[in-house]
């Protein structure tokens, strides 16, 4: 299991989702801001069971990993993967929370004149 970085900030926490509730994009194939580089998002599930599915690129036709979690566990994700999840309840409740490599951080903290 991919764990989180010690040094790593938490620094948000979606609401809890539900299959009516969650984005839509999120049960889409995606590489969003929250998995790049430096990022961990884990995902809880509060009931009910998620699948996730990684995939190599944003190309490729088959997951090259898949991870259930079901109620009471949670999953970290790796940072700069393309990803979907699907939920396998009609019952379930889930929620991502963002943890943040400290450089990651500084380097978002810089002036506009600074960054490339």
């Amino acid at each position: 299991m991919l764990r989180i970085p010690p040094d790593c900030i938490h620094t948000r926490s979606t609401p809890f989702w539900n299959k009516d509730t969650a984005p839509p994009g999120i049960f889409k194939r995606h590489l969003d801001t929250g998995t790049r580089q430096g990022v961990y998002p884990r995902l809880s599930v509060m009931q009910g069971a998620v699948r996730y599915y990684g995939f190599a690129d944003g190309e490729c036709p088959q997951p090259d990993s898949e991870r259930l979690i079901e109620a009471g566990q949670f999953g970290v994700f790796p940072p700069e993967k393309w990803h979907y999840i699907e939920l396998l309840t009609d019952d379930t409740w889930f929620n991502v929370d963002f943890f943040v490599a400290p450089e990651v951080l500084l380097a978002g903290a810089a002036p506009l004149s600074m960054k490339k």
